[in-house]
């Protein structure tokens, strides 16, 4: 009897447990989206609504992944460009605020173009790709390989539009879209002149305003040899002849066209040939260096300079000031009073002017492949948050007291070691959007980057100003070379070396028939093909 009871109320348990667990299931059991229970809801309408609720907040979204170039220059020391404190700050800053991982992809500066061109042929490029060849940014645009940038900027590169500017980004549109972002070059000064201010003094003779005062200090400083040295050279020159003694030719450079500036060779350009023939003069009368066609790389100048030979020279605007070759630390070792100063003497005759090309206002360009379409968003995301000041002044700069120290209100970089050093001066790898330090004002970048000019920081203002001093861009900056140009370049090169060698060192008599012969063998060697080419590509990118 107790038996029969107990199965009794056992089976009665086991109806009731079924019947409460049936009381508990609904068609959510349909659904395998739900880790943790809850109570049930009284009825399927209200369960749907509570769905929609929770999925928002349930899902994952993975971070989207982009690969950024960064140049390797082989500095030695240095921790690996890919993967350094400069990195994971970025990526701590900028990429886990917005779900974005960033890797970064070593190239060798030195290989950048055939790097890009590997990497674009078979399909492996970096989201975001760097290079300073112009050429190679028209070449995969006319070839469809590159993303369009311009509705990516218009939505989220507020930032980067109004630091960039618009006259800046045009020089990545094409066709009216943005293709490319060139980065803003902070230094457009190009060349510049210094003279040696202990042999001004010895003569009593002022810094030359003009290019006439310029030719009269020359002789004077052949004539009279205020440093008492061998050989004096009263102008030092090399085989680089329309570089470094650039003013000479400005000098006599008549007006003309945008298009015509562009579309001739500086040997055509009306005047040009004048400046040659006043180089010829001064090499008649002993006053530049004699031997200068042989210095192929300029040691032969180098070494005149720091022996105390030369009394003024031309080439970069900071040359003078730097301590790689050093022109002014080393030669004051040898002669403790010498000291070169920067000055601008070269006037055109025809407007008065210290007329001078400079650098156009961009750097490196950024550019998109086609196959990262999908990526531009997280790209103008990225850069754009490059443009706030204080990030841009973080990657240059890095933290107080470790990178740099504030001196006269401007922050002065130090030498750093292990693992936070920076892998290339002022991180330009990093800091894409711009190169060269960014401060401002322009006083305050001219005062920091005095800093980098140790015993020549009085010297550095002046330099600067004088360099950028009735400066111009070139109106063909930013156009890309003719397939003309590729082909004769290297050719047109050397017969250009070959025309200044051959006309300046002629007898004045013997001048213009040099010239005019070397001319017409330019023309026939590519030259007229050139510029034909030009004239074209300057019609069909900037009208007429």
């Amino acid at each position: 009897m107790k038996k029969r009871l107990l199965v009794i109320l056992s089976l009665l348990l086991c109806f009731m447990l079924v019947a409460t667990l049936f009381s508990g299931c609904t068609s959510k059991d349909k659904s395998s989206d739900v880790t943790e229970p809850g109570p049930a809801p009284a009825e399927e309408p209200e369960e749907e609504e509570e769905e929609e609720e929770e999925q928002p907040a349930e899902e994952v979204t993975e971070p989207i992944e982009l690969r950024v170039e960064v140049f390797d220059r082989g500095t030695p020391g240095q921790t690996p460009v890919d993967n350094n404190y400069w990195t994971k700050w970025i990526q701590e800053n900028f990429g886990d605020p917005n779900n974005i991982k960033l890797t970064f992809v070593p190239c060798p500066r030195s290989q950048e173009v055939e790097t890009l061109n590997v990497w674009m042929a078979t399909g492996d490029a970096p989201d975001i790709c760097l290079t300073y060849d112009v050429a190679t940014v028209y070449k995969y645009y006319k070839e469809g390989g590159l993303a369009d940038l311009t509705d990516a900027i218009d939505k989220y590169g507020a930032e980067l539009k109004k630091y960039l500017g618009e006259d800046l980004l045009a020089y990545g549109v094409y066709d009216g879209r943005q293709y490319a972002i060139p980065a803003k070059r902070v230094i457009q000064a190009r060349t510049g002149t210094f003279i040696r201010k202990d042999w001004l003094e010895a003569l009593d003779l002022p810094v030359p305003e003009t290019t006439d005062e310029f030719y009269e200090t020359l002789k004077a400083f052949k004539e009279k040899n205020p440093g008492n040295v061998d050989k004096v050279i009263a102008y030092g020159m090399t085989h680089d002849v329309d570089y470094v003694a650039y003013g000479f030719f400005e000098t006599f450079l008549e007006e003309m066209s945008d298009k015509d500036y562009y579309v001739k060779y500086r040997l055509f350009l009306p005047g040009w040939k004048e400046g040659a023939r006043f180089l010829n003069k001064l090499y008649n009368e002993g006053l530049i260096s004699p031997e200068f066609p042989l210095d192929k790389d300029g040691k032969m100048l180098d070494e005149a300079i720091v022996r105390g030979q030369v009394g003024a020279y031309g080439g970069n605007y900071d040359l003078a000031l730097r301590n790689v070759p050093g022109h002014n630390i080393n030669l004051k070792q040898n002669i403790p009073d010498a000291e070169f100063i920067p000055c601008d003497p070269f006037t055109n005759k025809y407007n008065g002017k210290h007329q001078k090309e400079i650098h156009d206002p961009t750097g490196i360009r950024i550019i998109v492949p086609k196959t990262s379409q999908d990526k531009v968003d997280a790209v103008i995301k990225y850069l754009n948050w490059m443009a706030d000041p204080n990030v841009i002044f973080f990657l240059q700069f890095g933290e107080e007291g470790v990178h740099h120290e504030i001196v006269d209100d401007l922050p002065k970089l130090l030498m750093v070691e292990g693992e936070k050093m920076m892998p290339s001066l002022q991180n330009i790898d990093y800091t894409l959007i711009v190169n060269g330090i960014y401060l401002e004002d322009t006083q305050k970048i001219i005062g920091a980057n005095a800093f980098s000019y140790p015993e020549n920081e009085h010297l550095y203002e002046a330099a600067y100003n004088l360099a950028l001093r009735d400066g111009y861009v070139n109106p063909g900056a930013g156009l890309i070379p003719t397939d003309a140009e590729a082909k004769y370049s290297k050719v047109l090169d050397d017969k250009e070396l070959e025309i200044y060698a051959q006309s300046i060192t002629a007898k004045p008599e013997e001048f213009d028939n040099v010239w005019d012969s070397l001319i017409e063998e330019y023309l026939a060697a590519g030259g007229q093909e050139v510029m034909d080419q030009r004239a074209a590509l300057w019609d069909e990118l900037r009208g007429q």
